[in-house]
This record gives structure tokens, sequence and C-alpha cells, in this order.
């Protein structure tokens, strides 16, 4: 749902070689292994080493002026904003989080290491641990030695519009070289260098266990949480998945024939059949609903974490796995140009899509102070929210939202044409676990 600013901690490290590194050391024990490791990296994955990788180091310090300093170079006020804003009206953050400082103290906080595919250069934060060097090392030189071979900066490239796909690319960069970190240190200790299920589960524990180590991550809210790790948890899990069925030829293949949405992610057996993201027709809206603010996807992951945060963890995991692609769009409308959402999301059955109909409401319930509602039937709900007069519709497999309307009148419109009674069947939610047998639908 945001990226721009998100993808700083992969994509916007360009100035650090002249601005940030210090002048490396001849005698540094760590970088000395460097060549050493992406060896073994070479060996483990079939990809060849076709230059040496330089490397320097940092403060945190000077991390952090640098990270501000590069968003506001890079990323336009009205940018930040816009993702800033794509949040607070999904209700996944509240209204008076800042995303810009947000972004800016949780990769200060967290940062040991990186590599910047656009220097082509490996950086280490001053005063980690020896030991903990070494492992930093071997994760950040796989980002090294693909970047070699597939252009990590072109595959990285943010749109707007594709941020599930965006995210998605990222699971792929960060989980397979996570998975090569484990690759590694086993092949080290003279084991077949293949992760076994148990170390892949210390990747997702240990993300998870990081809530007490760094007070930032622990305190923001749930979606930037799961923001960060998902690229590491969930990830790790696909690479080994892809690893598992397509062997060494898997280390090009995620790059060459990537995953298209975070769904493929969360099932891997839908990247094996090409299985794309549906994209739900928006609401029309009147010509004074023109002056549009940002547009996006919304994948299944934003939809997790919008069930997990008003509904509980287990209803969003069982439910947004059947969700087959959502769009939204945020425009400004009325004298006080007031935000106005405009979403829908597409399902696997007409069944499913009820189910989340009911969902949603109590989303709404639950993410305003004030959810005043006048019109409720089968497939329409609607009122007063905080933002203003909303209607959240259920036409056959696809719920569409709009909210934030100041004009009564074209809130009447847009329920008029779905304001009588639904004959389609309702289906609780309890149902849907035979919905799933019945139609082969992988949950985890």
């Amino acid at each position: 749902m945001f990226r721009r600013i998100s993808s700083v901690s992969l994509a916007l490290f360009a100035a650090l070689a002249v601005v940030l590194a210090h002048p490396k050391k001849a005698d540094d024990p760590v970088f000395k292994q460097i060549n050493g490791i992406v060896a073994t990296l070479s060996e483990i994955t079939g990809l060849s080493q076709e230059h040496p990788v330089a490397y320097g180091r940092m403060t945190k310090a000077q991390l952090r002026h640098f990270l501000s300093k590069r968003i506001k170079k890079t990323i336009k006020p009205d940018e930040i904003h816009a993702d800033e804003l794509a949040l607070k009206m999904f209700g996944l953050v509240p209204q008076d989080f800042d995303l810009k400082k947000s972004t800016v103290d949780l990769l200060t906080e967290q940062a040991a290491a990186f590599y910047d595919y656009d220097a082509k250069k490996l950086f280490l934060l001053e005063g980690t641990p020896f030991e903990d060097e070494t492992t930093t090392l071997a994760h950040e030189l796989a980002h090294a030695l693909v970047d070699q071979h597939f252009d990590l900066e072109h595959f990285m490239d943010e749109s707007p519009t594709n941020d599930d796909e965006n995210l998605a690319h990222t699971a792929v960069v960060e989980g397979q070289a996570s998975w090569l970190m484990i690759a590694y240190d086993l092949k080290q200790e003279g084991q077949p260098p293949v992760p076994s299920q148990d170390m892949l589960k210390s990747v997702e524990d240990s993300s998870e266990d990081s809530m007490t180590d760094f007070p930032v991550l622990k305190a923001s809210p749930l979606y930037i949480q799961q923001s960060l790790l998902f690229p590491y948890t969930e990830g790790t899990a696909f690479f080994d998945a892809v690893y598992k069925k397509m062997g060494k030829s898997s280390f090009s293949a995620v790059f060459k024939d990537a995953p298209v949405d975070t769904s493929q992610i969360m099932h891997p057996e839908r990247y094996f059949a090409h299985q794309a993201p549906a994209r739900p027709e928006l609401v029309k809206l009147g010509e004074a609903y023109s002056d549009e603010v940002t547009e996006g996807s919304v994948g299944e992951f934003d939809h997790q974490m919008l069930l997990r945060r008003y509904l509980g963890e287990a209803e969003a995991k069982r439910l947004a796995a059947h969700l087959a692609g959502g769009q939204f769009k945020i425009f400004t409308n009325g004298r006080k140009k007031k935000p106005l959402l405009n979403y829908a999301s597409e399902w696997d059955s007409n069944a499913l899509a009820a189910v989340y109909f009911a969902a949603y409401k109590r989303v709404l319930h639950n993410k305003w102070a004030h959810c005043d509602v006048s019109t409720q039937t089968d497939s329409v709900f609607a009122g007063v929210g905080d933002n203003g007069y909303f209607v959240t519709i259920l036409s056959g497999n696809t719920v569409s939202s709009v909210e934030g309307l100041a004009d009564a009148a074209e809130w009447e419109r847009l329920k008029g044409g779905h304001s009588t009674q639904s004959t389609m069947e309702k289906i609780p939610a309890a149902t849907i676990s035979q919905h799933d047998r019945t139609n082969g639908a992988a949950l985890r």
C-alpha cells in the first residue's frame, strides 16, 4: 500500500560511498573474509563472481543524517503525504502517525549492514560484534553476488501503482539472502548447504523476537512492523519452496520470472501456477471527484494486516488468503479538499466476497470512533463515519467501498442501484474452512 519511503532500506544509499564511508583498514579482520564468503556463495548458487565487491564502514549518526537528507532529496513531500494518507484512510496507522520520522527512526535503529546496489558497495555499521558481522556479511554479499547478474536496482524499481508487487520483489531479495546466509553457515560446518525446516523457522522466530531488542520497531503500528519483517519471514519460506522444486536453477528463476504479488510469496503454488492478481474496477464517481492524490494495489499482505488489526490474526489469515486482487484511489473532494477513499477487492467466489463484506463492516465499526449506519442490507452498508459519508457495496465476487464523501447527493446516487435486498445466500465466516476444502485452497 505504500512503498516509496519504505523502500529506503534497500534503495536510497547511492551517495554513501562518497559521503559516509570510512577508509577501509587493510587489517580489518571482517573484510578479509569477503573473497572467501563470495567464493562459497558462488559455489552454492552457481553464480560466478564477476568482480570484487567494494566495501566500507559508517556510524549510525552518519546514517541517520544521510537518511533524512536523502529522503528529502529523492522523495517529494506530496509523495510522502500520499503514502501516509493511504495508511490512515485504511485505518492501518493512527491519525497522528508521522511516516517520514518513523522510517528514519526504524532504519537507524535496525541497520547493521547493507549492500548499496546503486553504488555497488557493501557497508557495515560501526559497533557490530565480530561474530554478528561474519553472519551479516554472508547475507549482504548474497545481495552483491546476485546484483552482478540481475541488476537489483532495476529489479527493485518502485512503481506506486504496483506496490504489492514491489513488496513481493523485496521478499525475493531478502528471502534468498536469508536462505543463503543459513546455507553458508552449514557449508562452513561441512554439512550440505540446505537449511532444515527448524533453521528456516528460526528466521521467523528471530524476526518476531527482534521486537524486544528494537523498541522503535516494537512501538510501531502492526502494519509498519510486518512490512519490515515480511520480506525476511515469508520471503525465506518462499525461496525454500522454490529451491525444493527447482534446485540450483531457483537462484536465477526468482529474478528472471519474479513473483507478481504477495499472494505468490505466501502461497508458492500460486507462483508456480503463474496466478496473477485481479484488478477489480473501482466505483464510478461523479466529475467532482477527479483530483487524484494517489492510487495503488491492495494485496493479500495488506488485507491480512487490515483484518488482523481489527478482527484478529486467525480470521485474517483464513480470509485474506482468498483475495483475488484489490485496487484503490484517493481523491480530494469538496471545498475543504477532504480525502476520499475509493477501494475495491475481488474474491475467489461470491460466497467469500459475502464473508469479506460482513468482515469489512466490522472493520469500519472498529477503525472509526463514530460509525453511524443508515442503510444495511445484504449488499449495501452505508452511513456516516469519521471522514464523512460512506457506502460499502457487495456485488458478485467484489466488495467496493467509498469513504469520505462530502456530498450527500453523490452518496445517495451510489446507494441507489444497490439498496434492495440481495438474494445471495448468507454464508457465515465459520463456513470458510469447508469452502477451502471444496476448492482446494492452500491456507497457512
